[in-house]
């Protein structure tokens, strides 16, 4: 199920356990700044450790630390206390199965912190970028004609909540406004659900077989099932595949290396397991 070469372009996010973005997490015990306030919303306090988190999330998707950016930051953080204080007043709390959003939250936390963890170890050299970007050329070969698909996607944790916002696509809604609203893939849906130029080789089996064959500017019409949700897809545009330089390959070459530690971990981590289904 999961894909090891990226092929040079940013994979789809499409299950949890594909690579996740290295960025500094917050760590499990409590430090000084999670005692330090930045602002208070009717008394609810937010601290300065929550600020600094979701800024280190900002920084990772290429946003440069600043001034302006910092008071975004927490100006989102107001905004979100508000809504949730409002929700919370109008009783839609008991609505929210907090419990098993806790444990996959953590568990997000928790493979970012080993995957952080085994590249502080072992750091991703050009050396080895380089290695990664001759196998991917030649398993690319000479194909000049192969086809790049631009895709976006959306990801629910359920089929009736990917059926629920199909049907609110089929009535016009804005797919990327759905995708910042409703999916579950933190890596995508703050730019809309676009995860940019792709391979079929890139994606798991059956979303590449729905991406082909749909038309430029459509929508999957049904939600597509994979290990960890349910994925619907626009195809937003098609072209000849241009192998980039190494240089501006670098970016995706490192998230191969990552899913490829990933991919192996998770191999070893099952044989030695006792799994009951």
């Amino acid at each position: 199920m999961i894909k090891l070469h990226t092929q040079f372009n940013k994979p789809l996010f499409v299950i949890l356990l594909m690579a996740m973005p290295l960025i500094t997490l917050a760590q499990t015990q409590k430090s000084p700044a999670d005692y330090e306030f930045v602002a208070s919303v009717n008394g609810s306090p937010i601290s300065k450790g929550l600020l600094e988190f979701n800024l280190k999330g900002a920084i990772s998707q290429g946003q440069k630390d600043s001034p302006q950016l910092r008071q975004a930051v927490k100006e989102e953080l107001i905004n979100r206390e508000l809504i949730a204080q409002a929700a919370i007043k109008e009783g839609l709390e008991k609505n929210i199965d907090l419990t098993d959003q806790v444990v996959q939250l953590k568990q997000t936390l928790l493979l970012q912190a080993y995957l952080e963890d085994h590249f502080k170890k072992e750091p991703i050299t050009d050396a080895k970028l380089r290695e990664e970007y001759e196998k991917q050329k030649k398993l690319m070969g000479d194909n000049s004609t192969a086809v790049q698909y631009k895709v976006s996607q959306i990801i629910l944790p359920s089929e009736s909540e990917a059926l629920g916002v199909i049907v609110r696509l089929q009535k016009g809604e804005s797919f990327s406004k759905l995708a910042k609203e409703t999916s579950i893939d933190n890596a995508s849906k703050e730019q809309g659900g676009s995860v940019g130029w792709i391979l079929p080789q890139q994606i798991l089996r059956p979303i590449a077989d729905v991406m082909v064959n749909l038309p430029k500017g459509s929508i999957s019409n049904s939600p597509i099932q994979v290990q960890g949700g349910w994925v619907i897809i626009k195809l937003e545009d098609k072209r000849t595949m241009k192998v980039p330089t190494f240089e501006e390959a670098k970016n995706q070459l490192r998230q191969a290396v990552v899913q490829q530690y990933l991919a192996e971990s998770i191999k070893r981590l099952r044989e030695s397991a006792k799994i009951v289904q």
